[in-house]
């Protein structure tokens, strides 16, 4: 990952942020809670790890590595609405956010398991603020992405993809219904990492590599799902 990726994935965030609260990061209409987000995440992730000792489980750990993926969009959420709170501007958040977020993936040290991810949430936290998503978080999770999907450049394709995807969802009625989540038997996570890795080269070539995996997933859904 490099740091004008690291900085387009900060940027694309922010952006998908403003459809729901054009005001976001410095003066946010839209009450928002990225590390409550978080926890609940978290869970679904050690679902799909099949923690529960007492009974007979597999784990999937494709599925457990996607919530990792939603994880990252609502830390880097967080950590930008924190660095506005702290008097950066939206620039500024954007760089330190991008800074911590690329130190992590080079750092890529070791977890043993998610539960550092909470321990890191309250090492980033002080006084006021006692859970922040901040360098100690990022390194963390970081960490977890690599190990989960072999390097950083493809964490960030993953990224692009689920990103595109919550475009779709919003742009096809997931809040009010009627978004079709199985396709053709297959969650959309799965179809849409299929295809991020079908059109991984041409993605990353794109100019704007979001808008490339939006019209591609937005074509599949109307063509292949919506009107079957």
């Amino acid at each position: 990952m490099t740091p004008a990726q690291a900085r387009q994935l900060v940027a694309m965030q922010i952006a998908f942020n403003q459809v729901i609260d054009p005001d976001y990061p410095e003066a946010p209409k839209v009450k928002r809670d990225d590390v409550k987000a978080i926890l609940v995440e978290l869970g679904e992730y050690f679902e799909h790890t099949a923690y529960k000792w007492w009974k007979k489980q597999e784990a999937d750990w494709a599925q457990a590595n996607m919530e990792l993926i939603d994880i990252l969009h609502f830390a880097i959420s967080d950590a930008v609405e924190h660095a506005c709170e702290q008097g950066k501007d939206v620039v500024a958040a954007t760089e330190y956010v991008a800074q911590i977020l690329l130190a992590g993936a080079e750092h890529h040290g070791n977890v043993r398991d998610g539960k550092e991810l909470v321990a890191a949430l309250a090492a980033d936290g002080d006084d006021a603020t006692p859970l922040v998503c901040g360098a100690v978080f990022f390194d963390k999770l970081m960490t977890m992405l690599v190990d989960a999907y072999g390097d950083a450049d493809s964490v960030y394709l993953t990224y692009i993809g689920k990103n595109a995807l919550n475009n779709l969802r919003q742009q096809r009625g997931y809040k009010q219904g009627t978004y079709i989540k199985m396709w053709h038997g297959e969650e959309d996570n799965e179809v849409m990492m299929r295809l991020l890795n079908e059109h991984q080269a041409e993605i990353i070539a794109a100019e704007q590599p979001l808008v490339h995996a939006q019209t591609l997933l937005l074509d599949h859904y109307d063509r292949e799902v919506a009107s079957a």
